[in-house]
């Protein structure tokens, strides 16, 4: 196989794997960027059990920022857990588009050796057919 060969076929590897992680991306739609915490409180009552270390709670809490402003909201149990997922599937999307960008900087370093390797070899330049 010649070098512009190899070169074709790691881009249509990469390709491929560009195209199932968008996939997977699209799957993430539904998210909350935020984060979620329990907190714990002691009331003013004097002899509440509270202020001997049994404090009230868990209170759920669902943290989020947008235009630079801090927000809270706090969620019962069962929203809780849904507010959960939603901000974890927010952490796996931004973990899967740090991949693609730097998916998208490997096909483009590819195409542009496989540029170079073809016209070394009196290939066409542009125009290859890369979903063949």
């Amino acid at each position: 196989m010649t070098s512009a060969e190899v070169l074709k076929q790691r881009v249509r590897v990469r390709l491929a794997e560009q195209r199932s992680l968008v996939s997977q991306l699209l799957r993430l739609r539904e998210q909350i960027q935020g984060s979620l915490f329990a907190r714990y409180g002691e009331c003013g009552k004097e002899n509440c059990a509270c202020r001997e270390g049994k404090k009230h709670g868990p209170y759920y809490v669902l943290s989020t920022r947008s235009a630079g402003k801090g927000g809270f909201a706090y969620l019962d149990a069962g929203r809780a857990e849904e507010a959960k997922a939603l901000v974890s599937r927010s952490q796996e999307f931004r973990t899967g588009l740090r991949r693609l960008r730097k998916l998208n900087l490997e096909i483009v370093a590819l195409l542009r050796r496989y540029q170079t390797a073809m016209s070394k070899q009196g290939g066409r330049k542009i125009g290859v057919a890369l979903h063949a």
